[in-house]
């Protein structure tokens, strides 16, 4: 941007919606828009389910008007996917995070959900896309709606057989696809390092995929999603963990159960979103030498 502004740098967090009054002097922002991450999947019998993708992801720059209001909306993170024991649920997709200034909405998409293990279709596009179910399945789509540069990427197929499942996307990397055996779970694809605040966080990594039944553990990840279910005895599946608050991580998938009446592990919920403003001190204008 060639205009000027004089922001002193202020910086200001929003981890619930509300406005913001910007100081007088301030012509541009750079805005980091996080939105919510997707749930990971239920497993069930017969493999882990998907894990949820990360939240969409964009650090941009906008032009303000001095003194003026600027609304953010933050998005929460997908519920969980349950694993009622006929078949394992889809996870929730992440809601949509926003910042409103001077008449235009810049939106990062929700995170989609991991795939739940026994359920039909594809896993979930988002943000980042939702990780796959353990067979032949495939990952969701990540930066959807497109946004340049992206906000996300895809999340992983799922294994075949009784077997692992995929990583969801990543703000930084698509998420893993599955692979056989015991250390088959695809881990999460990489969160993205944004240093507006002072330091540098990761945020918006994707859950990492679940095991199978091969006494396996889960996939894993960076930028605040949830590490997939393990399988560590080959009987009972163990949860998904969580993504973390305000990171827009995705939720990890929750891994299979060998036979009755052991359980199966339900899936992680996604991350919620946050929005950050960094009122900026820049000079406009081309001077001659």
């Amino acid at each position: 941007s060639n205009k000027t502004s004089f922001g002193k740098n202020k910086i200001t967090s929003k981890t619930s919606s509300g406005d913001i009054t910007l100081q007088g002097g301030t012509g541009i922002v750079e805005t980091l828009i996080v939105a919510g991450g997707g749930g990971g999947g239920g497993g069930t019998s017969y493999g882990g389910a998907g894990a949820g993708g990360a939240g969409g992801l964009r650090n941009i720059e906008i032009n303000t008007t001095g003194g003026s209001t600027v609304t953010a909306t933050i998005g929460g993170g997908g519920s969980a996917g349950a694993a009622p024991g006929s078949a394992g649920q889809n996870g929730g997709g992440g809601v949509a995070s926003s910042l409103l200034a001077c008449g235009v909405t810049y939106t990062s998409a929700g995170g989609g959900y991991g795939q739940g293990r026994g359920c039909s279709g594809t896993a979930d596009a988002g943000g980042s896309g939702g990780g796959a179910q353990a067979g032949v399945f495939t990952g969701g789509v990540g930066n959807t709606p497109p946004t340049s540069p992206p906000q996300g990427n895809n999340g992983g197929a799922g294994a075949c057989g009784l077997a692992a499942s995929g990583g969801g996307g990543g703000a930084g990397g698509v998420g893993a696809t599955a692979g056989p055996g015991a250390c088959g779970a695809g881990n999460g694809g990489a969160g993205t390092t944004i240093n507006i605040t002072g330091s540098c966080v990761v945020y918006a990594g994707g859950g990492g995929g679940a095991a199978g039944l091969d006494q396996g553990p889960g996939g894993t990840t960076t930028g605040g999603g949830g590490a997939g279910g393990a399988n560590p005895n080959g009987t009972a599946g163990q949860p998904g963990s969580a993504g973390s608050a305000n990171t827009g991580g995705g939720g990890g998938g929750g891994s299979g159960r060998f036979s009755n009446p052991n359980p199966a592990g339900s899936g992680g919920a996604g991350g919620s979103g946050v929005v950050v403003i960094k009122e900026l001190n820049k000079a406009g204008g081309v001077w001659s030498m």
